[in-house]
This record gives structure tokens, sequence and C-alpha cells, in this order.
């Protein structure tokens, strides 16, 4: 590996660089989103953390080196894409799943302490349900075809032409599974494909996450 990849720079993002990628984002959404340097340990490009109904601000962590393999659209497409998927908006159910596990737990309590074994039993079920159907809603794949299309929306009403913004989508994916060693090839990777081609298509929509 060439030594100039142990170089300072190659440990620091450019601040010009996190502020082109959080101009891009809804003028309400830029203090809600942090852009911080990845440790040497994360094995991924970016990467950040499930945002939570409390959680005020949401973190990605970018490895500075491998971001500098992709154009300056292609990380504009990636970034967007992983703002997509981590914030607590692009599925709204998350929300509602939560609040309702939380009153199943709060009623299991309840029942317990009024020693009625019925409604703990059924209260019990409840929350543990709508923990399954959360947990569901994380993995699901429909998160990250949500994502891929509030990237490519943003991108167009920041001045991208559509079929612009899909490409460049499209090759970051195909960069970003070379440097994480993946084939980007995989079942999931041509669903992404084939989702780009139909958001070529359509008209773009001011998706706005909060």
């Amino acid at each position: 590996m060439n030594s100039e990849y142990y170089g300072y720079e190659n440990y620091v993002l450019d601040q010009a660089e996190i502020e082109r990628l959080l101009d891009l984002l809804p003028a309400s959404m830029r203090e809600s989103v942090k852009i911080l340097p990845a440790s040497e340990r994360q094995t991924v490009v970016i990467k950040g953390r499930r945002q939570m109904p409390w959680e005020r601000q949401m973190r990605l962590f970018i490895k500075p080196y491998e971001w500098r393999q992709f154009t300056p659209l292609q990380r504009a497409g990636l970034f967007l894409h992983k703002v997509g998927y981590y914030s607590r908006a692009v599925s709204r159910q998350i929300d509602f799943y939560l609040a309702i596990a939380a009153l199943g737990g709060l009623s299991l309590i309840f029942e317990a302490v009024q020693q009625d074994p019925v409604g703990a039993t059924v209260s019990g079920g409840l929350s543990g349900l709508a923990l399954w159907q959360l947990r569901r809603d994380q993995t699901n794949d429909r998160r990250l075809l949500a994502a891929d299309a509030y990237a490519v929306d943003r991108l167009v009403l920041r001045g991208i032409p559509r079929l612009q913004a899909v490409e460049a989508l499209g090759q970051a994916l195909h960069v970003e599974a070379r440097l994480e060693g993946r084939s980007g090839n995989d079942l999931l990777d041509m669903l992404r494909y084939q989702n780009l081609k139909r958001l070529a298509q359509r008209p773009a929509e001011d998706i706005v996450l909060s």
C-alpha cells in the first residue's frame, strides 16, 4: 500500500467538504447532522447509527482517504443516501412501533402491580409484537430503497439532472462496494440498481426529513 495512505490528510475531513455536504440538506436539517472522521477500525466508508425519536442529532463517520476515491457528485449521492437511511423520518412507522412498545411495557407493569396475570400477558404480548415489528422494519430492504429515492430527489432539487443523479448514485454504490471488499452484485445490490432505473423515470418530490 502506498505510504501516503498514512499521511495526516488521510485522517482529516476537509472542512469545505463538510460544509458542501451539509449544504445539500434542507436548511432546517443541517444542524441535526454532524459529520466526523471515522476511526481506523471502521470497515465501511461511511457509517452512522439509526436515529431514535429522542435524539436531536445524527452522526455520520466518514473515512477520509476512501471518501476521496469518489467524485464530488458521487460523494453527494452517497452522503444523502446515508442521511436518508439513518434518519428516523424515512420510516415513520418506527416512531409508532416504539410508542406501542412503550405503552405495552407500561401497561405490563401496571397489570403486574394489580396482580392481573391475564392482562399482564396480553400487554406483554403487545409490547413484544411491536418490538418485533420495529426490528423487522429496521432491517427491511425498503429503508435502503427509500434512502436511495431521497438521495436522488435531493440532488434533483439542487439542480442536478435526474439521470445524472441516478448514474452518480449507482456509480457510488459500485465504488463503495469495491472499497469495502464486496462484489456489489448480490441480490440486494441488484434490487437497488433496478430501483434506481425506476427512479430515473419519475419526477422529484421535496422529501423533508426531520
